[in-house]
């Protein structure tokens, strides 16, 4: 399994705006619509899980997303790779980037519940996202 960032006209941003449109949520493909839109500040990033040079899992590192007013990185993990610890693999990359950036705070929102807790996460808040449904805020300190 390889984890790379993924930037405006990288090599794969094609095929992962085809991929967030055809995922089974609401969310990836406003996600494919900003992507095709190159709709992201210079520092953010999607960072891509491939296998066998197929994308198996994303995540982006944005300043804001699916949940107004709330810094935070949606994750998604094909269905066929989950319990192989793909989350875990991209939140530490997603963390060193962050830290390189200087931030001093990690945050996702979800609708899993027990998912990041085991990974040092802390539920912090909730929020409505964008279709008025309420999701949790975690967040962790970056070391």
């Amino acid at each position: 399994m390889e984890i790379k960032p993924v930037t405006f006209g990288g090599i794969i941003w094609d095929e992962l705006i085809d991929y967030s449109n055809s995922c089974n949520r609401e969310a990836w493909p406003i996600l494919a619509q900003k992507m095709k839109e190159n709709n992201f500040l210079d520092w953010e990033r999607i960072f891509v899980a491939t296998e066998n040079d197929e994308i198996i899992w994303f995540c982006t590192f944005t300043k804001e997303d699916w949940v107004p007013d709330c810094d935070y990185s949606p994750f998604f993990v094909d269905e066929n790779y989950r319990w192989k610890r793909v989350s875990e693999k991209m939140i530490n990359e997603a963390e060193k980037y962050a830290k390189s950036l200087n931030f001093k705070k990690l945050y996702i929102v979800s609708d899993h519940k027990w998912l990041y807790e085991k990974y040092w996460f802390e539920k912090c808040d909730e929020k409505a996202d964008e279709l008025n449904r309420i999701e949790t805020i975690f967040f962790r300190e970056i070391i």
